[in-house]
């Protein structure tokens, strides 16, 4: 568990266990129907399977928690699958309680995120983002200003390499590009 601080906001940040799957369902009924809309692009409220994912219960998914005097004030996950060339991408999501939102947290979260990706070999992070979420393009756009974005009808994926955002932390060589053959077009192709 760490302990962040961000403009006087004082949060831990945690792994997500079983044990806190009732308080993630409270939390996530508490959001307000936009904070529920930008999430999920949609207000839905999650059910028991989509809480068990949100807290890492199949394996694959990282899940954190902030939590702030032992109340849930924000979750983020990171989803990893393989790409191109073996490459390693995770898919991160964030959402903060509406009283907690604008102090940074959600940039806590997401540098916890792509901390442990990193660990974990990811050199590719995706997020998507509804079109009007302008805080959170925002908040991207701050950390990675080379994130190369894909607009689509109802949001925009963006697209992180971590090795551009370890070179804002210290400088590394540059990855390897990919070279063969069939997976040349399908790169191409990607913005």
């Amino acid at each position: 568990m760490s302990r962040t601080q961000v403009e006087g906001l004082v949060a831990a940040i945690r792994p997500a266990r079983t044990a806190d799957l009732p308080a993630l369902g409270d939390f996530f009924t508490g959001l307000s129907v936009q904070s529920r809309y930008l999430r999920f692009f949609s207000p839905i409220t999650p059910g028991p399977s989509l809480l068990n994912l949100l807290c890492g219960g199949d394996g694959t998914t990282d899940a954190l928690l902030a939590t702030r005097d032992g109340v849930i004030i924000g979750h983020g996950m990171a989803a990893d699958r393989s790409g191109a060339c073996e490459a390693r991408t995770t898919d991160i999501g964030v959402v903060v309680a509406d009283a907690w939102q604008r102090q940074g947290l959600g940039s806590a979260l997401v540098r916890a995120l792509i901390t442990g990706a990193q660990v974990r070999g990811v050199t590719t992070v995706t997020m998507d983002v509804m079109h009007g979420n302008d805080r959170a393009l925002a908040m991207i756009k701050g950390h990675w200003p080379a994130a190369r974005a894909r607009r689509s009808r109802d949001y925009v994926t963006i697209h992180v390499q971590l090795a551009d955002y370890r070179e804002r932390q210290r400088p590394v060589l540059p990855a390897r590009p990919c070279t063969r053959q069939s997976d040349a077009p399908a790169a191409a192709g990607r913005v």
